[in-house]
């Protein structure tokens, strides 16, 4: 996608914003792929953290969550895909977790990823969605 970083800028604001007015803290992670799917250029924005550590991390499964690496499994995914994160149309491969919260368009000369890590799911999702909207007021 041309000019990328001034549309990066308005997907990052605009998830950003639904982040806050949600409440949630998390990752943003946001790119353009080329039609082939081979190359891609991408940014990443914190917002209020980029990590979680639960309260008694000796009780938990993991010592805590790193929303990068959970943001930009859910990209890797939808590069290979072609579909929204956690949409099980194959099983997930070593690196990936399956995990919604990234959703993806075609665009005329690629595609477009927006992803969000540190909410629930369905929340990753609705402000992914928030990015995508932002360039593509019509989906």
């Amino acid at each position: 996608m041309r000019e990328f970083r001034a549309a990066a800028d308005k997907m990052i604001g605009a998830m950003e914003r639904h982040a806050l007015k949600l409440g949630v803290k998390g990752v943003i992670v946001v790119a353009s792929l080329d039609a082939n799917g081979s190359s891609w250029e991408s940014y990443m924005k914190g917002v209020k953290a980029i990590k979680s550590i639960p309260d008694h991390p000796e009780q938990a499964e993991y010592p805590g969550y790193n929303f990068i690496g959970i943001a930009y499994s859910k990209a890797a995914e939808m590069a290979d895909t072609k579909v929204n994160s956690g949409s099980n149309v194959r099983p997930p491969f070593q690196g990936e977790y399956g995990f919604q919260g990234g959703s993806i368009r075609k665009t005329a000369d690629g595609y477009l990823l927006a992803v969000f890590s540190g909410a629930t799911g369905e929340e990753d999702f609705e402000i992914a969605e928030a990015g995508i909207h932002a360039l593509q007021p019509n989906l």
